[in-house]
């Protein structure tokens, strides 16, 4: 069987990665043919290299990053890409190949801007699968034409695969349509054990942030403003960032100006989760938008509880005071709140993180590849 995966994911690697990577694994171990679609975006991270190694066929389009502060060079360079973008042929050398199945991987909005993959779609006799991994809860960036478009995407997928039923939910507001066809699927863990981590014993209070620096995503900067309260400056505590992405400069711009640069540290990108939670005593995600992230499963599976924000799946795996802590809204002033409730029980910490532990272990998928591998090529 021939396999095609199209992903519109603009970095280098993320956890929007892990869940197609995990089934090409399993495909190509099985025999299958496998293509992978992406965006130009920076050297190939070692888990692509990994899986071309094993068989995966690579092919690339255009991104287009703005690179000067000239605005004529700019125009130029823009000019550039739109040109590279027309002649650029990989869908079309894909659908050459006849594929079975194409899987199309991205937010579970971003196939409207996908015209040329869905024209192809409706000549190719391939099974189609769309993979969202989230959405706004206000669906804002949707335009009328937008909504057309995904709603008719949906219905030529054979499934639309969701990362959380609050997504399904959302989209089915959002598109003013229900969407008989969707699915729940997990995503995988990137962890060697699934054991509980010791809780640590440093009296200091250490908070992790751990994911893709992108504020509009992930709202890094909401747990800094409410940091740099009056409350926390007496407070015995630190925070450690973990990550790396295109708003890292500016992240530490603001750690300088709300005079945070004692208690904060820049780790960059981290291989081995384990070790994170082996030095820290909760996670803090006050994500803008979500499906459901690693980050927080992961926490969960070691141990950790989580302050997060009522977004995605959120809810769907943490009970508020029993896994972690709930923050009513993406704000400085519902986060600030979760963070003082969070605070205010801190003795209780490694009880909600066993508690976190627990409920992770029930609802997690530790075959997530394979699953999804059987989702796209059973009959």
């Amino acid at each position: 069987m021939t396999i095609a995966v199209i992903s519109m994911i603009r970095e280098g690697w993320g956890g929007s990665e892990e869940l197609w990577a995990a089934m090409v694994e399993n495909a190509l171990n099985k025999g299958h043919k496998v293509m992978h679609l992406s965006y130009k975006c920076g050297p190939a991270n070692p888990k692509m290299d990994a899986l071309c190694k094993k068989g995966l066929v690579l092919y690339t389009r255009p991104s287009y990053q703005p690179k000067f502060r000239n605005p004529v060079l700019q125009i130029v360079h823009k000019g550039l890409f739109f040109l590279q973008k027309r002649l650029n042929s990989s869908i079309s050398k894909i659908f050459k190949q006849k594929p079975d199945v194409v899987l199309y991987n991205g937010t579970c909005y971003s196939i409207a801007e996908e015209k040329k993959l869905l024209k192809y779609i409706v000549k190719a006799n391939a099974k189609f699968f769309i993979l969202g991994h989230f959405n706004t809860e206000d669906g804002r960036e949707l335009s009328a034409s937008n909504i057309e478009i995904i709603k008719q995407a949906y219905s030529q997928s054979k499934k639309v695969l969701f990362i959380a039923a609050h997504s399904i939910f959302n989209a089915k507001r959002h598109l003013v349509s229900d969407i008989p066809n969707a699915l729940v699927v997990r995503n995988p863990v990137n962890i060697s054990s699934t054991e509980l981590v010791p809780f640590p014993t440093e009296e200091k209070v250490q908070f992790a942030m751990v994911g893709n620096l992108i504020l509009i995503h992930k709202g890094q900067d909401i747990a800094l403003e409410a940091l740099a309260s009056e409350f926390w400056k007496n407070r015995n505590w630190h925070l450690n960032i973990y990550g790396s992405g295109q708003d890292e400069a500016h992240l530490k711009k603001l750690v300088d100006f709300f005079g945070l640069k004692n208690n904060v540290t820049f780790h960059g990108r981290v291989s081995n989760i384990r070790d994170v939670w082996q030095v820290n005593h909760i996670l803090l995600m006050p994500s803008r938008m979500e499906g459901m992230p690693l980050a927080v499963v992961e926490a969960m599976i070691c141990g950790r509880p989580a302050v997060v924000t009522d977004v995605g799946g959120h809810r769907e795996w943490i009970e508020e005071g029993q896994q972690g802590f709930i923050a009513e809204a993406p704000s400085v002033f519902s986060f600030s709140n979760a963070m003082e409730r969070a605070w205010l029980a801190r003795d209780n910490w490694q009880a909600i993180g066993e508690s976190a532990h627990e409920k992770a272990m029930r609802l997690y998928n530790p075959k997530a590849g394979k699953t999804l591998l059987d989702t796209l090529t059973s009959e």
